[in-house]
């Protein structure tokens, strides 16, 4: 059986090219393979990840085998960031969709960055705000939405403004919005046919993220 969920689609924080390249630096790099478990939910908190490449899953395993999945993050993304300021457990288990490059950032590392580079605080804080944004207007417009309507939405939030691409496939965009794959495919073609995305291998490009934002804000069906 497997739960699925998608309250916090864009959980991770993006860094500029510039930041990636200064932690990518002074981190601890570290490679897992795919399908490699990165963090348990409920350890330490004690510093977070940068993906420097591949892609990671943000999940959690319940008892009776069920999975949440919360969201799929890639080059560039931070996570694990949230347990770490606030001084709490991992809340989510993270597991390599394929063969990825990490940097660990310990409280050192951290503490460096914060006072040397102003700019990294003011990324973290306008992404915690913004986390916390789309938590809640997902929790209040996902009610009236249909399957079409959250995908659309899903893909404005996960896609990169400067990039205009998701890395995804049909199924873990399935997993992430809570809907068959099937429906997903559906969906996906008919978004496709409309022009508001193009469909690639482990890819969906999005050229503009605004006509998503309308399709989800006004398409009935």
């Amino acid at each position: 059986m497997q739960r699925t969920y998608h309250l916090f689609a864009g959980i991770g924080t993006r860094l500029d090219s510039d930041l990636v390249d200064r932690l990518g630096a002074i981190g601890i790099r570290r490679r897992f393979a795919k399908s490699a478990a990165v963090q348990f939910r409920g350890t330490s908190g004690d510093g977070f990840w940068l993906i420097m490449s591949g892609a990671v899953t943000l999940m959690r395993f319940g008892a009776d085998g069920e999975t949440t999945i919360y969201g799929v993050l890639g080059p560039g993304d931070l996570f694990g960031e949230l347990a770490f300021f606030a001084g709490i457990a991992r809340q989510v288990d993270a597991v390599a969709v394929e063969d990825a490059e990490l940097v660990w950032i310990n409280r050192e590392v951290s503490d460096r960055l914060l006072r040397d580079e102003p700019g990294f605080a003011r990324v973290l804080l306008a992404s915690l705000a913004n986390q916390l944004r789309l938590a809640l207007d997902r929790i209040e417009a996902d009610a009236h939405r249909t399957a079409a309507q959250r995908i659309a939405a899903t893909l404005a939030d996960l896609a990169s403004p400067g990039e205009g691409s998701v890395r995804t496939t049909q199924q873990q965009l399935a997993d992430l919005v809570g809907v068959s794959r099937v429906t997903a495919g559906t969906v996906l073609s008919r978004l496709a046919a409309a022009g508001l995305i193009a469909r690639g291998y482990g890819y969906i490009e999005v050229p503009d993220r605004r006509l998503l934002q309308v399709f989800a804000e006004t398409s009935g069906s």
